[in-house]
């Protein structure tokens, strides 16, 4: 069942184009045998999809090419039940599509040709001012530009809008830009790819948790608020300015498909906020989706549905949601 407040993903939408082999190839090198799967992808349209499977009102913001695979991405979005009225098209720019090699152990290579994705602009963020202003939770990742991420948080300033950036890719930023968010959930890399970026000195090697915390210490005193750390099989770390540091331990699952694993995580924690969850919960409930999700194949495919999130949050926690 739906429940109040609205999910706003501004971000890319890919058709994937998925191979499923033993192994990974070496260059030069050819792996036959592979199973192919064509399926739907792209951070900010799986994130949707995450979000709308969990129990959100959800809309959906993003560029596609005028051609068949961006029709074939509206009905699929359309279908999740998604609102995609302002899901714009270019016609000379295709659709964006990426490549995905899977192993046996789940492990997944990508590369990714953004097409349309990368057209999106600041005026056309502009002309999505009332859709972005009756947003709860907004939530952002970097397949899309600095810019048209900028134009979005102009359309917030004065409204009681959360807004999260999920920097992946990760692009050099400045500490003025990424202070303006009220959450930011980069993986183990872009966390100290961040920290390196804005000169900050690098945490003595130790224990990966207390060299993070170390990495968000450091970003808490120059202005950066709450931060959510995602560690694929190691769990996640949230911590806040008030320097509380909560370690959420990764759920025991058999991995079959870790793509789109990440955007599941991000989808559902804007989609606990929006409902009025506190930080803490809503990154254990977005653990849990994750861990339903890197279980089975495909992107938006594995997003799990609310009652499959509850029913594992139940028997992990010993509370309902």
């Amino acid at each position: 069942m739906l429940r109040e407040g609205k999910v706003l993903i501004i971000g890319s939408s890919n058709v994937d184009l998925n191979i499923y082999s033993n192994k990974f190839p070496i260059p030069g090198e050819t792996v036959t045998g592979g199973t192919f799967v064509q399926s739907f992808g792209g951070k900010g349209a799986n994130q949707a999809v995450a979000s709308v499977r969990s129990g959100s009102k959800t809309a959906f913001i993003g560029k596609l090419g005028q051609d068949t695979f961006g029709d074939q991405m509206i009905e699929n979005l359309n279908q999740e039940g998604i609102d995609v009225h302002k899901v714009f098209r270019d016609l000379k720019y295709a659709s964006g599509v990426a490549f995905i090699l899977i192993d046996s152990s789940g492990q997944n290579m990508i590369s990714v040709a953004p097409g349309a994705n990368q057209k999106l602009t600041p005026q056309d963020i502009i002309s999505c001012k009332d859709l972005i202003q009756s947003a709860k939770t907004i939530i952002m990742q970097m397949e899309i530009s600095l810019e048209v991420i900028q134009a979005v948080l102009n359309c917030t300033q004065q409204k009681e809008i959360t807004t999260i950036l999920n920097p992946a890719p990760f692009k050099p930023m400045t500490l003025d830009f990424i202070r303006q968010f009220d959450i930011i959930t980069p993986n183990e890399n872009e966390i100290t790819q961040l920290h390196s970026s804005l000169g900050l000195s690098t945490p003595k090697e130790g224990h990966l948790i207390e060299k993070l915390k170390a990495i968000n210490i450091n970003l808490h005193e120059i202005g950066i608020s709450n931060i959510v750390i995602t560690l694929g099989n190691k769990g996640c770390l949230v911590s806040t300015p008030n320097d509380e540091f909560s370690y959420i331990d990764a759920i025991k699952v058999e991995a079959v498909d870790t793509v789109g694993a990440g955007d599941c995580f991000n989808g559902v924690l804007a989609s606990y906020l929006t409902r009025s969850k506190k930080l803490l919960e809503a990154a254990q409930l977005a653990n849990v989706a994750a861990s339903i999700a890197v279980t089975r194949k495909g992107a938006q495919l594995s997003m799990p549905y609310e009652a499959e999130i509850q029913t594992q949050f139940e028997s992990l926690y010993g509370k309902t949601i």
